[in-house]
């Protein structure tokens, strides 16, 4: 699997992939149930990673269906994530340097996310990463969201490159799935949940961080920027 001399472009998830953000949403959603007094199901949430709004909305209003009010949990889930994001969003390691390398060697690149275009700039820009991205596809933008390819594929479109000619760097299951079935060469850098071996049947790479992964598939680096962050 290598994209040393074909690559047209690279595509960045962005929650759990450039943003350790999952974390948060995570720890915050566990408060929530605490808060409702509701029993632990780190599942339901682990279910939701990767969706868009309105696909991880039916999810959570499925999978909470026997404890009632779900607006009311997600209004309360978003306030305490808010308040985890206020604190500052941290940076995955590796991720300036990667932009850089892409940079210097002229690869175009963009954020191809479920979460919705406008937060997703306005958490880009508190970690401090909006300046290196001019393109951001966010879940908004597509009818069928990840685990469909559509988004990818629009993001392709954007660019004008050819999707057989893109790499995709994906965290969740989810994503992985819309990134291979939009044909790009695919590197999971698992975040929260790990892949099982009938996931890796897909036939996707799966890298520790995005360095690894970027070297996985041949892509330049520039060493004199890998300097700790």
């Amino acid at each position: 699997m290598s994209a040393s001399s074909t690559c047209q472009a690279v595509f960045f998830d962005m929650d759990g992939l450039l943003l350790d953000t999952e974390q948060l949403s995570f720890s915050a959603y566990r408060l929530t149930r605490e808060a409702f007094g509701l029993p632990s199901d780190d599942d339901l949430f682990m279910s939701l990673i990767g969706l868009n709004q309105p696909a991880g909305m039916a999810r959570l209003t499925e999978g909470m269906a026997a404890y009632g009010n779900v607006e009311a949990f997600t209004a309360h889930w978003d306030l305490e994530y808010a308040r985890k994001l206020n604190a500052g969003i941290p940076v995955k390691p590796g991720v300036r340097p990667l932009l850089d390398s892409l940079r210097a060697a002229a690869i175009p690149y963009a954020v191809v996310t479920s979460t919705r275009t406008e937060k997703a700039l306005a958490h880009l820009r508190i970690a401090g990463l909006a300046d290196y991205f001019a393109l951001v596809v966010g879940g908004d933008q597509v009818v069928s969201g990840k685990p469909a390819p559509d988004i990818y594929l629009r993001a392709a479109a954007c660019l004008d490159v050819d999707p057989e000619a893109c790499v995709a760097f994906e965290d969740s299951e989810n994503g992985v799935r819309a990134a291979v079935a939009a044909g790009m060469i695919t590197v999971q850098i698992p975040d929260l949940k790990h892949p099982t071996p009938d996931f890796l049947q897909l036939g996707h790479a799966v890298a520790p961080d995005l360095l690894a992964a970027a070297t996985l598939v041949g892509l330049p680096l520039v060493e004199t920027l890998f300097q700790p962050q």
